[in-house]
């Protein structure tokens, strides 16, 4: 079952992290002198104690971007996101700039998507608790292809797969929309969400399944 929303997903009883100490990123040389601004995307994620523990790149403009972006940010400290009061560790996008590029944000400059679950769900689903999972929100942004031939996929930590949006779903750019699951999400894990053009995968997010608190990590509920 798909709900497209034209409002954002209520999060309540989350708050994202927030920058602590955010490093800033070296601009390269040569596209400093030759006045080239631009921008990466990434996902990170960042602990219950504020440490990046992972980032990975989405997109960029140019990849020395990327680079010197990856590394300032591994060096950055966030205050961590917490859920229901608690610390909790989250995955969730960020854009570093540099100078000033044209269009931020006024449209998809990425392909990438990202799965959360909707505050109105139950405490287990917002924890993302094995067994817990039955619907989520999909964010995903579509910036290369026509957003008919795109699916998004979810990838079970064995390989296993399930269809969550079929191709011809999506009808915009930038799409918000909650889907069933049913029991995919049941067993802890490692999963991903796939973006895929036909067999292509164009875009990719991960999405964790936990057996508790103190290993959970949680997509940021209302992703950009």
């Amino acid at each position: 079952m798909v709900e497209p929303l034209e409002q954002p997903d209520p999060c309540p009883g989350f708050i994202a992290a927030r920058p602590k100490f955010a490093r800033a990123p070296e601009y390269p040389a040569p596209l400093l002198k030759a006045r080239m601004s631009g921008e990466s995307t990434h996902e990170i994620t960042v602990d219950r104690s504020g440490n990046v523990r992972d980032a990975r790149i989405v997109g960029t403009t140019f990849m020395v971007f990327a680079l010197s972006a990856d590394a300032a940010i591994r060096k950055s400290t966030y205050f961590p996101a917490t859920l229901d009061g608690r610390p909790v560790a989250s995955r969730f996008w960020v854009r570093v700039p540099f100078g000033v590029p044209k269009n931020i944000e006024s449209h998809a400059a990425r392909n990438r998507v990202t799965a959360f679950v909707p505050g109105d769900q139950p405490a287990g689903a917002r924890w993302q608790f094995s067994g817990s999972v039955r619907r989520v929100t999909l964010a995903a942004d579509i910036a290369s292809v026509p957003p008919g031939e795109v699916s998004v996929v979810a990838i079970a930590p064995g390989g296993a797969e399930r269809v969550l949006l079929p191709a011809g779903s999506l009808k915009t750019r930038r799409a918000r929309v909650r889907v069933r699951t049913e029991d995919f999400f049941s067993k802890p894990g490692e999963y991903r969400v796939s973006l895929r053009q036909g067999d292509m995968t164009i875009g990719e997010g991960g999405f964790s399944i936990a057996e508790d608190e103190r290993s959970a990590v949680v997509n940021a509920c209302g992703a950009p």
